[in-house]
């Protein structure tokens, strides 16, 4: 087990914090947060006079998390990545004392930060009203789809020569891990895909509260969440060894 030192990883948090929230990259998470407010109005709109019900505030919400999920932790996390690619700072801390472990956590925790805060401030938003235990839950999934789109994004920022690669290689998984899980309640097939797909439990969760389900979340969709973490994270370390 790799030693942590605490003056690096804090190094490379405030450097990877300032990259998060630099004009390049800030935008995304505001637009999550404008994308999840246009939702709303759209929807008041569809509503009429008599307001949004809790699943159209419901569908608003889980399709700004998801905006905010995919764009933030893996689009800016692997475009950041790859801009220190360019600036060769990147390969400064790979030949410096700091260790992958340290660079792994120092980079992960200023994004899981951002998106669970955004995903916080959407429910206000769209004013959907959650008790205690939906609050706990929201923002427990929340903190694990961070992880995993923040590890996610890493692993393609490591691959990525320069911030016009990483967000060509970033389109087909935002694609994927955003469209299915907005159409899985009009397809079987895609219903069953969206429920292996860390963006598709986020959605579930959503649904389960605004529905009034008793029962927001499943042992198997933490299993999901949980395995798509460690297999992320073990292709990171892999990648960052070589």
């Amino acid at each position: 087990m790799k030693t942590i030192h605490g003056n690096k990883l804090a190094v490379i948090m405030e450097m990877k914090a300032k990259a998060l929230f630099s004009k390049n990259f800030i935008i995304m998470p505001v637009f999550a947060i404008g994308f999840t407010f246009i939702m709303k109005l759209i929807y008041g709109s569809i509503a009429g006079s008599g307001g949004m019900n809790d699943q159209l505030k419901g569908m608003a919400l889980s399709y700004g998390a998801l905006m905010n999920i995919t764009m933030t932790g893996i689009y800016c996390v692997s475009a950041a990545l790859a801009e220190e690619k360019e600036k060769h700072t990147l390969r400064a801390l790979m030949t410096s004392s700091v260790n992958g472990l340290e660079f792994f956590l120092g980079s992960l925790i200023p994004v899981i930060a951002m998106v669970t805060v955004v995903n916080a401030v959407l429910v206000p938003v769209v004013g959907f009203r959650m008790n205690g235990v939906q609050w706990a839950v929201y923002i427990s999934v929340s903190l694990l789809a961070a992880v995993a789109s923040g590890v996610i994004g890493m692993i393609f920022g490591i691959f990525a020569k320069n911030q016009i690669t990483a967000g060509t290689l970033t389109t087909p998984a935002l694609l994927v891990l955003m469209m299915i899980p907005m159409f899985s309640g009009l397809n079987a097939a895609l219903g069953k895909i969206s429920d292996f797909l860390f963006t598709g439990v986020m959605v579930q969760i959503v649904e389960n509260m605004a529905s009034g389900s008793e029962k927001l979340v499943n042992a198997s969709s933490i299993i999901v969440i949980v395995t798509e973490i460690i297999a992320a994270v073990v292709c990171f370390l892999v990648i960052y060894r070589r």
